[in-house]
């Protein structure tokens, strides 16, 4: 998509439209008068064509409404006012242009060859003084390219010359810019603008043993990273520099360890507390993100949060119902987080109860080795059938190479004559082969206890990797993920 508005304030570029949330109908003329929402456009030299006004939210723009060009006129309206912050209008050969809605009622005028210098507004106040910034630093933007390319090629004399220039425009920028803020310290687009405003970093202090601190830089920038944003204010979320302030700070100033995201998702929370829809958004966002992450270990900041922030009655948007399976789904994943001793396969009285198929009873801690492989797999899996064999391969190679490894294998179907005939067919009869072979009185196979939520078994095969202390040092791997791991493990000893 062409980017018409300036990325001098918005450090990133907008790649795409989601038109999930559309409404399409044809407007002419405004049946409206206070109620709801009008905004009249005019687009000198556009074509008869249909296009949309969209927002700004979670990294993403969203179509709200879509309506027809005739003769370059248009009228986007609707009953429901529409939430403030920085929109888009979005044209059908994929140009767009931003705006503030901050005031229900305005309109607007501009020509299509020239979208930002023509643009004209009639009762808005918010967005003259934006378009002013923007024509300011689009000219300064003209001005300054081909001095930064003349520079990539300068030598001596030239480059010093043209390495002013460039400081005189960027002098000119910064005063544009203060003086703009103190003008205009009552609009939203102030917001947006010191939003985008570049933390400064004092010079570091000494150490301790008298050299500048090589932290110091980091840690000041993180601690004053949200400085400059208003919290009070809903409005931030719909724009393109909320998201991305959050993004960048969870997942780039952040180390990627459990521990260290609940400290600076607890802090950003704190933040957002300001502002109950900004607090719902974070609170609901980092929630789950982490439950559905990809990387390993995170869950813990799933668990972290649903302890902390919904078990507590604090996030007062969920409904009892839903509160209730969150609330499972971080009991099924508390016992088994990274680092946690894996839980023991013990009755609801307390006893063993997974035996092998001559009916001897096996537990976790029984298993004498440095490392064990829990592996679980139904006997009749197609899937298993396929992945049981890549790990019995890799596991024998690393017990080749000298690694004390024990694998322990749990069988989540119960049919003994299916069950011996995978074990002999996977030629698996060296591992610790176990099942929970408990039956009711008419025969029926029953569950001796809830190792299947303790486990998160929701399909097969599931591996875990344990270490001598029987504590979990990986869970939900590939059979390749096995040698990858112990591999780094003996290495980093």
């Amino acid at each position: 998509m062409k980017k018409i508005t300036l990325l001098f304030i918005i450090c990133f570029s907008i790649t795409s439209v989601s038109f999930s949330q559309s409404k399409f109908g044809l407007k002419k003329t405004s049946n409206l008068t206070k109620a709801g929402y009008s905004i009249t456009g005019e687009i000198e030299g556009l074509q008869d064509t249909s296009i949309i006004l969209a927002y700004y939210f979670g990294g993403k723009q969203y179509a709200t409404d879509t309506t027809e060009v005739i003769e370059g006129k248009f009228l986007f309206e609707g009953e429901k006012e529409l939430q403030g912050g920085m929109y888009l209008v979005v044209l059908s050969n994929q140009q767009y242009f931003d705006m503030i809605v901050s005031e229900q009622h305005f309109s607007f005028s501009t020509k299509i060859d020239d979208l930002i210098g023509s643009m004209s507004f009639k009762n808005s106040k918010e967005n003259p003084p934006f378009y002013e910034y923007l024509n300011f630093i689009t000219q300064m933007q003209k001005e300054v390219t081909p001095i930064r390319k003349q520079l990539e090629v300068a030598e001596g004399d030239e480059k010093k010359i043209l390495q002013e220039k460039a400081s005189a425009i960027d002098v000119k920028v910064k005063k544009f810019r203060a003086d703009f803020m103190l003008n205009n310290k009552d609009k939203f687009f102030s917001k947006i603008v010191t939003a985008t405003n570049e933390i400064e970093i004092p010079e570091s202090p000494l150490d301790s043993t008298g050299n500048p601190d090589k932290t110091f830089p980091y840690r000041f920038y993180k601690k004053h990273f949200w400085d400059n944003i208003d919290f009070s204010d809903a409005r931030m979320l719909r724009t393109p520099i909320f998201f991305n302030k959050m993004d960048q700070y969870l997942d780039k100033l952040t180390a990627k360890q459990p521990d260290s995201i609940n400290v600076s998702a607890d802090i950003l929370i704190e933040l957002s507390k300001a502002n109950g829809d900004i607090f719902q958004y974070v609170v609901s966002y980092i929630t789950s993100t982490y439950e559905r992450s990809k990387i390993m270990g995170m869950d813990a900041v799933f668990v972290h949060m649903v302890e902390k922030y919904y078990i507590t009655k604090q996030c007062d948007w969920v409904d009892s119902t839903q509160l209730v399976k969150i609330a499972d789904r971080a009991q099924k994943i508390a016992p088994n987080l990274i680092g946690r001793e894996a839980s023991e396969f013990l009755d609801f009285y307390g006893r063993p109860f997974m035996k092998d198929t001559l009916g001897i009873t096996h537990t976790i801690q029984e298993i004498k080795a440095d490392y064990t492989v829990l592996v679980f797999f139904g006997p009749t899996c197609g899937h298993c059938k396929k992945e049981i064999p890549k790990i019995k391969h890799d596991v024998d190679s690393l017990i080749s190479a000298g690694y004390n490894i024990k694998t322990l294998a749990v069988a989540t179907e119960f049919d003994k004559k299916e069950w011996k005939k995978f074990i002999n067919k996977q030629k698996t009869g060296d591992w610790i082969n176990v099942a929970d072979i408990n039956h009711d009185e008419e025969g029926n196979p029953v569950a001796s206890s809830d190792w299947r939520d303790k486990y998160d078994i929701y399909s097969t095969p599931v591996i875990y990797l344990l270490d001598k202390d029987k504590k979990i040092i990986a869970k939900r791997i590939s059979h390749t993920q096995i040698v990858e791991i112990l591999e780094r493990l003996e290495n980093n000893k």
